[in-house]
């Protein structure tokens, strides 16, 4: 089977994020069997053993791969002293004030600038469109660090595992993805990689609750008694995403010779090798793949809610996020890469054979299938999580921050409000 390593490896992933432990070790061990070499099977390894010295082994392994797998010296310290870090020794805590007044800002995407809570004075800022810079992936984790979702305060919700920022000024703090109460601080992890963008919110509170009265049937007058009754709940977040771009090949392993053709500006046959033994080979761009970087919100719901303009994308400042709740990547860069690597080939499957340009993968060897130059960056895009608690049941919908579009059906949510 082609990509076996991947599948493999996959599973495994999704299994240890899962709590299916058992079932983690049984495909990493394998995946490590077959690429004994890769460090990011060592790490998941180490994630899924129980013991300290299984994780102690496997920590070992991924450092003597890649001796600068900053991630793997951090957990192995952290096992060596026999105690958490605390991350938030030198945290720098970030409050943006009025330069008028010394009120606090919150920024406002309307206007793209930092707005004083107090007397309304607003601070322009220049934000540059970052929709195209990308960096390389290279199979090393990027090594700067980044508190960016922690200028303010950093929780984790006890029923659902979500991490989030929130003002300072919020001391009673409701979880956005399960409506719950139950939300305790943490430190903060300084290895965090910075995002390059963010799209800003465009829909807003009123818009969304004219959303919710044209969704729901309901008169406005009732939908504000529910929400001041705590039985519906509106939070905008900003929700991580990787972006990846790359370029896939595909042998087109037919029985007669495909000549060079230009099918659009991203699909083309090409030529390898020399002559006589020169190949054709289809060749697609993949543009802006998108992979969910958390686990908080269903999966499913998200995609609903696509697309978001990308091409909008502003470059991230800190101050963005100052006033804004933010959910904080667990999904590492690398893991991601490992889901994106499967989607781009399957997504390049699906448009060779709609230019009849398929082999069955049965026959294809991995060598059969190339991806080339693999950038990502690490942005943050704008969503309404609107939770509905009653006596019998709970639900949740998702809003798209930028554009508007509903998720089609309710997800059930857990929630101790109900």
């Amino acid at each position: 089977m082609i990509y076996d390593f991947y599948e493999i490896l996959g599973r495994g992933i999704i299994a240890a994020r899962t709590g299916r432990n058992v079932d983690a070790l049984k495909f990493l061990s394998l995946a490590a069997k077959i690429e004994p070499s890769n460090p990011r099977v060592w790490m998941w390894l180490a994630t899924a053993s129980k013991s300290v010295a299984s994780k102690r082994k496997y920590l070992q392994e991924a450092l003597a791969i890649d001796p600068n797998l900053l991630a793997a010296s951090v957990l192995l310290d952290r096992l060596n002293r026999s105690q958490n870090i605390s991350s938030g020794q030198n945290l720098k805590l970030e409050i943006f004030t009025c330069p008028s007044c010394g009120g606090k800002q919150r920024f406002d995407p309307d206007v793209s600038g930092m707005q004083c809570e107090y007397c309304g004075k607003v601070e322009s800022l220049a934000l540059g469109n970052v929709s195209d810079q990308e960096s390389r992936l290279d199979g090393k984790l990027q090594k700067e660090s980044g508190n960016w979702s922690f200028i303010e305060t950093h929780a984790v919700c006890g029923a659902c595992g979500a991490r989030i920022s929130h003002p300072p000024s919020q001391t009673t703090i409701r979880c956005p993805f399960c409506n719950s109460d139950m939300v305790t601080a943490q430190s903060a992890t300084p290895e965090l990689v910075s995002p390059t963008g963010v799209v800003p919110f465009r829909c807003h509170r009123d818009d969304v609750l004219d959303i919710l009265v044209k969704r729901w049937a309901f008169p406005k007058r009732k939908l504000l008694q529910l929400i001041n009754a705590r039985e519906i709940a509106l939070s905008p977040i900003y929700l991580p995403f990787w972006t990846f771009d790359a370029t896939v090949q595909i042998l087109c392993a037919l029985e007669y010779r495909i000549e060079p053709v230009i099918y659009s500006p991203d699909e083309r046959v090409i030529l390898k090798g020399e002559w006589p033994i020169e190949k054709s080979w289809f060749e697609c761009d993949i543009d802006d793949l998108l992979v969910y970087a958390a686990r908080s919100a269903p999966n499913d719901s998200i995609m609903a809610v696509f697309p978001f303009d990308l091409k909008s994308v502003l470059e991230y400042r800190p101050e963005i996020l100052a006033g804004w709740q933010a959910e904080t990547y667990q999904l590492a860069l690398a893991d991601a890469a490992v889901e994106s690597h499967k989607r781009m080939r399957d997504r390049a499957f699906e448009r060779a054979t709609k230019r009849r340009l398929f082999m069955q993968p049965s026959r294809m060897l991995q060598s059969d299938v190339v991806v080339l130059d693999k950038t990502y960056k690490l942005i943050l895009l704008p969503v309404w999580i609107v939770n509905r608690t009653n006596s019998k049941r709970a639900s949740q919908t998702i809003v798209n921050g930028q554009t508007g579009k509903v998720s089609e059906e309710e997800s059930d949510v857990l929630s101790s409000q109900a």
